[in-house]
């Protein structure tokens, strides 16, 4: 029964709780996008990480959940350096989730969005297509990482 907003601003103070031991320990605290109903749009989240404002608190895009709301190699671009990890995975209207390259994912502007914001970041297959090697080879063809 919670409002947007007010997730929006009861998880910002809670965040906010935990950087000075980000700071401390040196480690990030990664937000997913994900389809709970929060921050569908991609301006939505890369504003929620910005009001945020701490270098400790990055994105972590899940590729394939947020093409439902907007094409992924938008988010990559609107996000920009805010990412720091990727969930890899493919989602189509007629597919639904399914193995890489088999959605409606445009992995090479995906790739191209990613060179343009030098991603150094990590990337994590969430998901199969038939055996860790093929994935592996996916990953490598798809985002050239």
């Amino acid at each position: 029964d919670e409002t947007h907003e007010h997730v929006r601003t009861r998880s910002i103070e809670q965040i906010r709780k935990c950087i000075p031991l980000c700071e401390k320990l040196k480690i990030h605290i990664l937000i997913e996008t994900v389809w709970n109903g929060f921050c569908l749009k991609p301006e939505a989240f890369r504003d929620y990480i910005d009001e945020i404002d701490s270098p400790w608190v990055q994105a972590y895009y899940d590729i394939g959940n947020m093409q439902k709301f907007a094409p992924s190699h938008e988010w990559i671009r609107i996000l920009g350096k805010r990412t720091l990890k990727l969930d890899v995975k493919d989602w189509g209207v007629k597919t639904g989730f399914c193995s890489l390259g088999k959605g409606d994912v445009e992995w090479d502007k995906v790739r191209n969005e990613l060179e343009k914001i030098d991603f150094k970041g990590w990337a994590t297959r969430e998901g199969g297509d038939g055996g860790d090697d093929k994935t592996a080879k996916l990953m490598d063809e798809l985002l050239d990482l």
